[in-house]
């Protein structure tokens, strides 16, 4: 079964969440991706099965637009959604939108035996519009060892992380000079100006997919500070997978990292477990970032820097303290791990930064609005209405008709203009609402 998977591009522009990366591998041949922008009448009539993205909320709006035009075009065909947030509010999903199919908990098996078209009906955790199956599935710890990495399923997508635009160490940034909203003006060839790019960080990595996960299910390294995420909510997140976290092990990595450069120059790795891992006698013809989201010590970070081509480290500091004091009472000893090929920024979430070089902080060290908190997202109409305003503003409108179009690229025109003086006024401080 021939399948086309739609990746929103609202929330990460040129990204998609990190299980696209390994969910299709054992049949790489059966599914085409697209981002949304492109998706138009043409495309969809080509398919009858489709499977739609929806990982994070604010996505909410986008996805709506996606599901209504397939189904306008194409009434007959089949969509599949998934994604963590779809996880928590999959009920609400089929109950407002025109999809048919969703996997509940971990979904590397239903995936694959839905790819080869398998009856629904008959396949593990698999939930339809009227049936909902046992979910007798379960991801287990030796599953780890044998993920496969593929991204060739999205043919575009390397090209169009490599003409993106770059982050830049000179780049000195403030609230009042970035966008009010995110813009999609990524491109080089555009030479615009840093502070108006889409979601490029100012400074640090890029986050390329292949991305490695040290920790499937709930963040294992969470701190006071950060549980408006929903890694942190262990008691939903085990209850939506039946299973605790499973941790990749030091042999596991090593495993996935030399899967991988043998595919990909570009990788990113997310460590949200205990910092054991000690790459010593390996390198990798890979330039990774890493996002370091537990403690660790500058002898961690030695032992698996110096193991890759380049890297890029991205390193949380918490206001509780468990990282923030070790790094800032030895600031000097991680800045000496910097050479041309490996850089250290620190990602801050407290005001006490003094010790941090400003050119090593990332811009995203300021305090996250409310709207990105479990309490606020996990109640569906709060996620809806943020979705919808993020939408209006900066979301393409591509699935509207002609008429439509124009007048929403008038009032949205009209709207960032509004806003972008009464914020110069000092009327509203409507920056620091909206990131």
């Amino acid at each position: 079964m021939k399948t086309l998977v739609v990746i929103p591009s609202l929330m990460h522009k040129y990204s998609f969440s990190a299980p696209l990366a390994w969910l299709f591998s054992d049949n790489i041949d059966c599914v085409t991706g697209i981002y949304s922008y492109k998706l138009d009448k043409s495309a969809v009539m080509k398919y009858s099965s489709f499977i739609v993205e929806l990982n994070w909320f604010i996505e909410l709006m986008e996805f709506e637009l996606i599901t209504n035009f397939i189904k306008k075009h194409n009434p007959d065909s089949k969509i599949l959604f998934g994604g963590l947030y779809s996880q928590i509010k999959y009920k609400e999903i089929f109950d407002r939108y025109p999809v048919d199919f969703f996997i509940r908990g971990d979904a590397e098996l239903p995936m694959k035996l839905y790819l080869e078209n398998v009856d629904p009906r008959e396949i593990p955790n698999m939930t339809g519009r009227d049936f909902e199956n046992e979910q007798t599935y379960i991801f287990k710890q030796e599953d780890l060892q044998k993920l496969q990495y593929d991204i060739d399923w999205i043919p575009e997508y390397r090209q169009l992380m490599e003409d993106s635009a770059k982050p830049s160490d000179t780049i000195e940034l403030s609230f009042n000079e970035m966008p009010l909203y995110p813009r999609y003006w990524d491109k080089k060839s555009k030479k615009v100006e840093p502070h108006h790019r889409w979601r490029v960080p100012p400074k640090g990595g890029t986050y390329h997919l292949p991305m490695i996960i040290t920790a499937r299910g709930t963040c294992q390294a969470a701190h006071d500070g950060c549980d408006y995420c929903m890694g942190s909510k262990t008691r939903e997140v085990q209850e939506i997978y039946r299973r605790p976290a499973l941790i990749i092990d030091n042999e596991t990595l090593v495993s996935h990292l030399k899967n991988i450069e043998k595919k990909y120059k570009n990788a990113s790795i997310y460590i949200n477990s205990k910092f054991d891992f000690d790459l010593r006698g390996h390198f990798f013809d890979l330039n990774v970032t890493i996002d370091v989201d537990s403690p660790c010590t500058a002898e961690n970070l030695k032992n698996i820097i110096s193991a890759f081509k380049n890297a890029v480290v991205h390193l949380a500091i918490y206001n509780e303290g468990l990282t923030g004091r070790e790094v800032r009472n030895n600031i000097d000893e991680f800045r000496r791990l910097e050479d041309d090929h490996h850089k250290i920024y620190f990602f801050t979430l407290t005001a006490d930064s003094d010790k941090i070089p400003q050119d090593r902080r990332l811009y995203a060290e300021f305090i996250l609005p409310h709207w990105t908190s479990w309490e606020f997202y996990n109640n569906f109409s709060n996620a809806m209405k943020k979705s919808r305003e993020w939408y209006f503003v900066t979301g393409q409108t591509n699935f509207y008709p002609l008429p439509r179009r124009i007048i929403s690229g008038i009032i949205s025109f009209s709207m960032r203009h509004i806003l972008y003086v009464l914020n110069k006024l000092g009327i509203i401080d409507f920056k620091k609402k909206v990131f």
